[in-house]
């Protein structure tokens, strides 16, 4: 499987600083060019017909740039053109500080990276956390150079042999939303995991603070904006990581399977003020990546259903509920189970995964070794 390390750079040198500005000014200007080039192509643009239309003359512009980065630079383009044809909008212009290498043109080495700027090969020293070195030895491939503020990271993708899977004795049901950002249950109401949404609320509402009326000056003079959002985003990026990290290690304990649900977007409810809060910081498709990433890593099976009916369905009798008075408690008027809905939900999306797993593999019947689900 693949991996992505996400290392910062140590300081570097005037010299070696500039060459990195230069280098990413003539890709991004690289880029726009073929984005011109398939404007003008006529058809639809893939490697074969741009390549000959246009990189004699784009490789001729551009000598300083290493002619794998110019091919980067051509199929970064035809992936924004595609985009653009099915989003819609302004025809696209590539602004990101950031550089492609393939892996071919890259060395690791003594903690640092060997790449190829402005007709030199030049070495980056990077900080390397002790929890990446073990997957340094392995085969790397692409390579990304991108600025963040004044910061500098590599992004270094490198391929790792998968473990054996876990053979899982059951499953743990993974719901995702607003007010418990995730709870995680088994097919017996053990609850494994709960992730409470106000953790977000309280970091907004700390980073709103920072940036309170009377600081706004000081703050657009040294460019505190941007680092609080680049500081939300590390934030909730730390999170996600923590979070998937938690779960699959449990269900690896638990001998589990986790079970997510196949999500277009998080289930449609009323959004009160407290609530977008949570959404204009949090990612629950990078959170779901995360957590499928990780679980490759240790073996842990991850199973995807479909989400009809695990928030309206009763898990103790069955029975479907059409309406809710209220929006935070489930409650079945034909068996009188009461409940949190996520944690309803998450009970459904195990059983739903507990079916599906046995479909793929021979389980038998687990034992009741649970009473009725625990209460929340």
């Amino acid at each position: 499987m693949k991996l992505t390390l996400k290392m910062k750079m140590r300081p570097l040198t005037r010299s070696k600083e500039w060459m990195l500005e230069q280098s990413i000014e003539a890709f991004k200007a690289c880029v726009n060019d073929w984005l011109s080039a398939i404007a003008q192509l006529g058809e639809k643009p893939n490697r074969g017909n741009l390549h000959r239309f246009a990189y004699r003359a784009i490789r001729d512009k551009y000598p300083q740039l290493h002619s794998n980065v110019v091919q980067d630079a051509m199929n970064l383009a035809i992936e924004i053109y595609r985009s653009w044809l099915k989003n819609g909008g302004e025809f696209p212009k590539f602004r990101s500080d950031v550089i492609y290498f393939k892996g071919v043109d890259v060395r690791i080495e003594n903690n640092g990276l060997v790449v190829p700027l402005m007709g030199r090969r030049v070495y980056l020293p990077l900080y390397v956390p002790k929890k990446y070195k073990k997957y340094l030895q392995y085969k790397h491939g692409r390579v990304i150079i991108k600025r963040v503020d004044k910061d500098w990271y590599a992004l270094v993708s490198v391929n790792v042999p998968e473990k054996e899977p876990i053979k899982p004795v059951g499953t743990i049901g993974v719901d995702l939303g607003y007010y418990n950002l995730l709870v995680a249950s088994d097919e017996k109401g053990r609850v494994v995991m709960r992730v409470q949404g106000d953790i977000l609320i309280r970091h907004k509402e700390h980073m709103e603070r920072l940036t309170a009326r009377r600081q706004e000056r000081l703050m657009k003079k040294f460019g505190i904006y941007a680092r609080t959002n680049h500081k939300d985003r590390r934030f909730v990026n730390d999170l996600n990581h923590k979070i998937a990290k938690a779960l699959v290690l449990k269900a690896k304990q638990l001998n589990r399977a986790i079970v997510l649900e196949k999500l277009k977007g998080l289930k449609k409810q009323r959004r009160p003020k407290l609530l977008r809060k949570i959404l204009h910081l949090w990612s629950y498709a990078d959170l779901i990546a995360k957590i499928v990433y990780k679980a490759k890593l240790y073996g842990v099976p991850v199973i995807f259903v479909s989400p009809r009916g695990t928030s309206k369905t009763c898990s103790n009798c069955g029975y479907y509920v059409r309406t809710f008075k209220d929006d935070r408690v489930f409650r079945c008027p034909k068996c009188g189970f009461v409940a949190d809905r996520d944690y309803n939900a998450s009970i459904n999306i195990a059983k739903k995964g507990l079916e599906e797993l046995r479909k793929r593999t021979f389980l038998p019947t687990l034992k009741d070794e649970a009473s009725s689900p625990q209460g929340w």
